[in-house]
């Protein structure tokens, strides 16, 4: 079986090197191998110099004692990437705020978007330098199969990294509920749920023992938020984590709802889960 790689798309600029750095303390971190691709439109790659490429791929990436190999796929960029990370042996595809025609920073409407769409592994959008290996975890939920399976999976990809499980949660026609005794009725209901939904979880991965959990009253984008500015000035130290698909709440019903406008707007390096399967 193919060692595990780290997958990093560059175009070269200097805001992908984002990305690379993050791959790079990624492959330190977990010992796995780097596999740096730059994708080619058909044009480019008919008058391309391989060697130059070569040696500009060795320059981006710089010295390292990780495992490295270089791919330059052919054809329209979100597409040859997507390709080039559907093999056996990708841990993990990071993308950065780098401009492969329609991308840009972070609008996910467009490549992104299709990059996402068209890969089974998980899919880290890197928006800041990594100054260090990730502090905290911060992971939504809504206790469906999708968010569960998003959580145990961020668990076993970053298995020392600590995991804060946080809910969102709302009075159901709050506009007409002014009693107090209703808001802390709902509280307690969604409270009950949360303990049990964690206790599920420890039962299925163990090693999320020693995960940690909030209620938050708001919104999906609120809470996440208000859970990143908790855990420290540095947003850098912070992953989000996002599952792919769903119906409602911290679940989409597709990419390019909820996940998309999360993705463009949280101050804070995105993984995204796919959950494509996860409803079983």
């Amino acid at each position: 079986m193919p060692s595990p790689k780290i997958v990093v798309a560059t175009d070269f600029s200097p805001r992908a090197d984002r990305a690379i750095d993050r791959a790079l303390q990624l492959c330190q971190q977990h010992g796995l191998g780097l596999k740096a691709i730059h994708a080619l439109d058909h044009i480019d790659a008919d008058k391309a110099d391989w060697g130059y490429l070569e040696e500009r791929m060795s320059r981006t990436v710089g010295e390292t004692s990780c495992p490295t190999e270089f791919e330059f796929p052919e054809g329209s960029p979100p597409r040859a990437i997507a390709r080039a990370a559907q093999s056996d042996d990708t841990y993990m595809l990071l993308l950065g705020p780098a401009r492969y025609n329609t991308l840009g920073d972070f609008f996910l409407g467009t490549a992104v978007d299709f990059i996402l769409r068209q890969t089974e592994c998980p899919t880290l959008v890197v928006k800041h330098r990594a100054r260090a290996p990730y502090g905290h975890i911060v992971v939504g939920t809504d206790f469906s199969p999708a968010s569960a399976h998003a959580i145990i999976e961020a668990a076993r990809l970053f298995p020392d990294t600590r995991i804060h499980v946080v809910h969102a949660w709302h009075v159901p026609f709050a506009g007409f509920q002014r009693d107090e005794y209703v808001r802390d009725e709902v509280e307690a209901g969604e409270a009950k749920r949360l303990d049990a939904f964690m206790a599920e979880l420890v039962q299925r991965s163990p090693k999320l023992g020693n995960a940690t959990s909030r209620l938050v009253q708001g919104g999906t984008h609120e809470a996440f938020a208000r859970e990143i500015s908790a855990h420290g000035r540095d947003p850098s130290a912070t992953l989000v984590v996002l599952g792919s698909h769903g119906t409602s709440g911290f679940r989409q019903a597709t990419l390019g709802s909820v996940t998309s406008e999360l993705l463009r707007t949280l101050d804070a390096d995105v993984l995204v889960i796919n959950t494509r399967n996860a409803e079983g």
